[in-house]
């Protein structure tokens, strides 16, 4: 395997946003330049300018379901604790303890935290967020996340009360929350934009439409939006946040531009401070790029309900027969990373990196086309077939460009290494999404994959437990999940080691086909410094980035 960089080392859901129509960015009546926006009183404002293909959906934070929106939240909210590219900083807290069972955190906040309106950050925000996010009432859409709360299941599924959530403020800046099992990755939670602090009266005051304007929400970050829709979202700076004085932006413009491609030219022209560059265009801008992992890895999810899927010996086989060198180099000019494991190697581990504590390289990086036959062989004689011709798979995929190539040379892969058909359905992420459900028999194969809501294995791991709501694998070991059990009572190295086991267990039943781990590239302007790119719960930290010269 290539030894790649990790340009930004190290939380989410699986991050696949709707793609919005384009929208030409509006006229600057203040004019802007390479060093940010000209008032009309003629002094120049630090202003920091990127795109993302969708809007923000939501600047609630509780209701954030994908990466865009999180790193907006990141930047107008204070946690807890901050992740700042893989370690934990105070944030609204200033300390924290734990109990010797590691079930009990009790976060002692500080007294100089105010919201944008001037009143004082308490506990009780904190409380209320967390039990706001949940309450089914809510309807928040990473409600799941409250599992790792005393009492988080049964509160998420309505069956007790949001008043047994395991999250109690004991005074104004005294946070205890306690877990149903000890989680040694929690700190790293409280960063996320889910976790972060809800003023109870200013819900309450603007109900359904709390969150849907900038002046209908407060905020306790070093930012604040002073507007929100229709293709862009602006902030300035917070005069209230605890450490201003370290913000050296004036502002951030987000503009929706739904094609990398326009992000590019627009990046090209000033326009832009930061863009991505997409894999069909990042050989033209070679050594002009730079590059982080995303997070996520992408597979191709074997939906074991399919009675061909269902065979152990064939799903190996069609884990040997694939070349990921070859998938890569075909899907992404080799761009991305090829993955012959499962859990991403960066996320935290014991005392490091898990990838370095715990290597593995479970499938060869060209594959191995003499066991893929020697499994096909056992695969056709336990499902009483002749010929792999008669097997034949249905293949769903999202239908964009870069989705189709991906479908077309995996898909291309199995059937001259194999002799199996494989027919490719395109559909709208949308209906694609859709799918991602367990018991469904609407597709035998479906390209996926996964970012992780926090640095740990088992946020990657977590999705294929026998009863999960996520397992659209329809896998079910009991191996597996004795394993998954036992990392939810036990910490440190014997935790780790559980979660590691997991992984083999998954890998040697081929339950799924891993691909890639992808790679962002990107550029920004030369005048912008202390920008950070991370893959846990945002894409770009600019918190306390500059704009000079």
């Amino acid at each position: 395997m290539k030894n790649k960089r990790l340009m930004a080392l190290g939380l989410a859901t699986l991050l696949t946003l709707s793609v919005a129509g384009c929208s030409t960015p509006g006229d600057n009546t203040s004019g802007s330049s390479s060093t940010g926006d000209v008032s009309q009183s003629g002094s120049t404002e630090k202003i920091f300018r990127y795109s993302n293909v969708a809007d923000i959906a939501t600047i609630d934070p509780n209701k954030v379901n994908a990466v865009a929106d999180a790193t907006v939240s990141y930047h107008i909210y204070d946690p807890l604790y901050r992740n700042v590219q893989g370690t934990m900083q105070p944030a609204a807290a200033e300390s924290y303890t734990v109990s010797d069972d590691g079930l009990v955190y009790t976060f002692t906040l500080r007294k100089d935290a105010k919201w944008s309106d001037g009143e004082p950050v308490t506990a009780h925000d904190f409380e209320y967020g967390m039990k706001r996010l949940c309450d089914p009432a809510a309807a928040c859409a990473m409600s799941y996340l409250g599992v790792v709360f005393k009492n988080g299941a049964a509160v998420t599924a309505g069956e007790m009360s949001v008043d047994e959530l395991g999250v109690k403020a004991l005074d104004d800046y005294t946070l205890e929350i306690t877990l149903e099992t000890p989680a040694d990755y929690f700190l790293s939670m409280t960063s996320m934009a889910q976790f972060m602090p809800a003023r109870q009266d200013i819900v309450e005051k603007y109900g359904a439409e709390f969150g849907g304007a900038p002046e209908k929400q407060v905020y306790n970050g070093p930012f604040v939006v002073t507007k929100y829709g229709e293709g862009e979202l602006l902030m300035e700076k917070n005069p209230n946040y605890w450490d201003a004085d370290s913000i050296k932006l004036d502002g951030v413009r987000v503009l929706t531009v739904a094609d990398w491609t326009t992000a590019v030219s627009m990046f090209n022209n000033g326009e832009l401070d930061l863009t991505e560059v997409p894999s069909e265009l990042a050989p033209q801008y070679e050594g002009k790029t730079e590059a982080y992992y995303s997070g996520a890895n992408d597979y191709a999810a074997l939906n074991h309900r399919n009675e061909y899927l269902a065979n152990k010996n064939l799903r190996l086989a069609m884990n040997y027969a694939v070349n990921r060198e070859e998938y890569n180099l075909l899907s992404h000019n080799g761009l991305y990373e090829e993955n012959l494991r499962y859990v991403l190697p960066q996320v935290r581990g014991v005392e490091g990196d898990y990838g370095t504590e715990y290597p593995l390289e479970f499938f060869p990086l060209q594959g191995d086309m003499e066991k893929a036959q020697e499994y096909l062989d056992v695969a056709l004689e336990e499902l009483g077939l002749s010929d792999p011709s008669e097997i034949t798979f249905k293949l769903v995929v999202a239908d964009s460009d870069a989705s189709k190539k991906e479908a077309e040379v995996v898909s291309n892969q199995w059937e001259q290494n194999l002799g199996i058909n494989i027919d490719i359905n395109m559909v709208p992420s949308a209906t694609r999404n859709a799918l991602l459900v367990p018991g469904s028999d609407e597709y035998d194969i479906i390209m996926s994959g996964w970012a992780p809501d926090y640095s740990d294995p088992y946020s990657y791991l977590e999705l294929w437990y026998s009863t999960s709501g996520y397992n659209y694998l329809n896998y079910n070991s009991a191996e597996y999940d004795a394993y998954i059990d036992a990392s939810k009572t036990t910490t440190g190295a014997e935790r780790m080691e559980n979660l590691f086991n997991a992984e083999k267990t998954l890998l040697a039943d081929g339950a799924l086909v891993p691909l890639q781990l992808r790679e962002v590239q990107y550029m920004v302007a030369d005048n912008v410094e202390n920008l950070n790119a991370y893959f846990i719960g945002l894409n770009y930290n600019y918190m306390y980035a500059d704009i000079v010269g």
